[in-house]
């Protein structure tokens, strides 16, 4: 009896199961009939102010495995030397008079629920990402955390290179950006994220900067890579500037984005494990006073010193590692101070603190940033030497 309830009970999971996955596929579409959006890439002529829309589709029956996935040497051709991707280009007065023009030429329905990364050309950056973005927000078909990049030139130029371990390049390239955030270099920015900085009216956006750089290869031949650059600083929707990579570093580290990553300092090469800051605000007197507080922990993966490792080389090269940290986070405000953006949502810190007088300062908060007094305290905590407390160097 008891095994006959249990056969039941299995039956009608088993039945729920299979009525889940039949519910699921009713809006199924055919493979043969989607075009595979990877990338899209917008474009501006300064001069004409008309809009390019560059897409990177897949051709899946070109694609290959990746070398990760133990096949394929890297480039975005499939059997035969057949090309796995394909870009096409569309132009017209707006972005989303070009995102429609696919379908007047294309022979299969733009499916956007793949694509990895938004690229915007810098044109079009310094002119305003505003009408780019919101057409990407609306498409009922996209994804707000697509991730997004300016270009140091032209979106099409990126989507065109052949870079990378991966078959499709804009899969590439969204690892670049993911792996670069991980270990704390460049940060990595979806269009939501920019959309909510940009929505905010006081935070100033920002994206990562991509290039194309040319350098020989094993066989002594030129080819092109894709690399991150910087960090685009902009105001409302426009780049107002660039941030170089420590002063990205920089930004990771007030925003509370360090994940991974290494401090080098002379002594040694110090990896992180761990990070925590706070922004603390005080309003005294009518004046903005911020403190931003860094907690650290790293372990010592290289030591280049003759020097025994005692508890009190230890604490030196803790203070050396925090020396190291705050000259990072002191360029990054530095130049924040004087493109007049606030890249750090210290507005924000602000605001869930003083809501009330917040409400005075937010029209002029233009006026206010770059008088603001930003100290910054940084305490590190090295946890692990490794097997050894002896130089292997001696004198």
């Amino acid at each position: 009896m008891k095994n006959r309830q249990q056969g039941k009970i299995s039956l009608v999971i088993l039945l729920s199961i299979i009525s889940v996955f039949i519910v699921g596929c009713w809006d199924s579409r055919e493979l043969s009939t989607l075009s595979l959006i990877a990338g899209l890439g917008f474009d501006l002529d300064p001069a004409t102010k008309r809009a390019t829309l560059t897409y990177q589709s897949i051709v899946p029956s070109q694609v290959k495995p990746s070398p990760s996935m133990g096949g394929g040497e890297g480039k975005q051709t499939g059997s035969g030397g057949l090309q796995s991707i394909q870009l096409d280009h569309d132009t017209g007065l707006s972005p989303y008079e070009v995102l429609n023009r696919y379908t007047q030429h294309g022979s299969r329905i733009p499916f956007y629920q793949h694509t990895q990364v938004i690229v915007i050309g810098k044109a079009a950056a310094e002119h305003g990402l505003y009408p780019f973005l919101d057409t990407v927000i609306r498409n009922p078909a996209g994804r707000p955390n697509i991730l997004l990049a300016i270009s140091d030139n032209k979106a099409s130029d990126i989507l065109a290179v052949e870079d990378g371990m991966e078959n499709i390049q804009a899969v590439g390239m969204a690892n670049i950006i993911k792996l670069s955030a991980r270990f704390s270099k460049y940060p990595a920015v979806t269009c939501l994220d920019f959309t909510s900085r940009f929505i905010g009216k006081t935070t100033a956006p920002v994206a990562p900067i991509m290039g194309v750089f040319e350098e020989t290869g094993p066989e002594g031949k030129r080819q092109k890579k894709i690399r991150i650059n910087g960090t685009a600083v902009f105001k409302g929707d426009k780049m107002i500037g660039k941030l170089n990579e420590q002063e990205s570093s920089g930004l990771l580290w007030v925003i509370n984005q360090i994940e991974k990553g290494f401090v080098i300092i002379p002594e040694a090469s110090l990896e992180i494990i761990g990070s925590k800051t706070k922004i603390i605000p005080e309003l005294t007197g009518g004046k903005i006073k911020i403190t931003v507080e860094i907690e650290e922990e790293a372990n010592l993966i290289q030591y280049n010193n003759a020097r025994n490792i005692t508890p009190d080389l230890i604490h030196q090269l803790e203070k050396a590692q925090a020396r190291e940290i705050e000259s990072q986070v002191k360029a990054v405000i530095k130049k924040s101070m004087a493109l007049n953006a606030d890249i750090f949502d210290f507005g924000g810190a602000v605001h869930r603190k003083y809501k009330k007088e917040w409400k005075k300062m937010e029209p002029r908060w233009d006026d206010i940033y770059p008088t603001i007094e930003v100290s910054v305290k940084v305490k590190t905590r090295l946890d692990e030497i490794g097997d050894i407390n002896k130089a292997i160097m001696t004198e």
